[in-house]
């Protein structure tokens, strides 16, 4: 079996040569999930990560009012769920699939087989959880001490630079409602739609029901850091 080239070029298999995709390919397992179904829960045991082949997930989790805070949208070729092969513990959020979605599943004890033979994938992981630590150092400054604008701005980025969505002639649409911007910016649906309104006017992105496109990220990151 031949692993798809949405996986194979994942950052989990960077630099592995063709034989260690051929191993890999043994070890992968494929899972479908239809639109809406739940892979897991937070507070569930951990045996394995996923690589989105097909689709986009939704990874978030609720707070202690129960309020879903979404953390991210992933799309084809992005990595999750990959604390559980270094820690055993059991899931520290959720997440969904949004539409017909497949992943391509590692679990743990094929994966102690294949970084006996091929250790770079060991070391991909480690870069796989280093960027996580550096985007969340990141997202709580920005949440921390950032005003709306930024706080949208930072969310707006971080789909387009985890290239959430289609690209276009003149940038990128990220298939996402006002409502969902909301819940990852970490401000109301009210703000949200008065700073897109705003951006919309700078000629950054064009906001239509269900999605918004995004034609200037570097306008975005001058609003994230202040340099308007």
């Amino acid at each position: 079996m031949k692993l798809p080239a949405e996986v194979a070029n994942s950052l989990l298999f960077d630099g592995v040569d063709g034989t260690g995709l051929e191993i890999a390919a043994q070890a992968l397992r494929p899972l479908s999930f239809r639109a809406g179904q739940r892979i897991f829960e937070a507070g569930d045991e951990g045996h394995a990560l996923y690589i989105i082949q097909r689709g986009k997930v939704k990874i978030s989790h609720c707070n202690l009012d129960g309020k879903e805070k979404i953390l991210a949208y992933l799309s084809p070729g992005k990595i999750f769920g990959e604390m559980s092969l270094v820690e055993e513990k059991p899931r520290s959020a959720s997440a969904q699939a949004i539409n017909e979605t497949v992943l391509y599943t590692l679990y743990a004890e094929e994966y102690w087989s294949l970084i006996k033979r091929y250790p770079r994938v060991a070391h991909n992981l480690a870069r796989v959880l280093a960027q996580r630590l550096r985007e969340m150092n990141h997202e709580v400054e920005v949440l921390t001490f950032e005003e709306s604008r930024g706080r949208v701005a930072y969310a707006l980025l971080k789909l387009y630079r985890h290239e959430f969505g289609e690209p276009t002639r003149r940038g990128r649409v990220l298939p996402l409602t006002q409502r969902e911007l909301a819940d990852i910016a970490g401000t109301s649906r009210e703000t949200v739609t008065r700073v897109i309104n705003e951006f919309q006017n700078r000629g950054y992105l064009r906001s239509e029901t269900g999605q918004i496109e995004v034609f200037d990220p570097a306008g975005l990151e001058k609003v994230l850091y202040d340099l308007e």
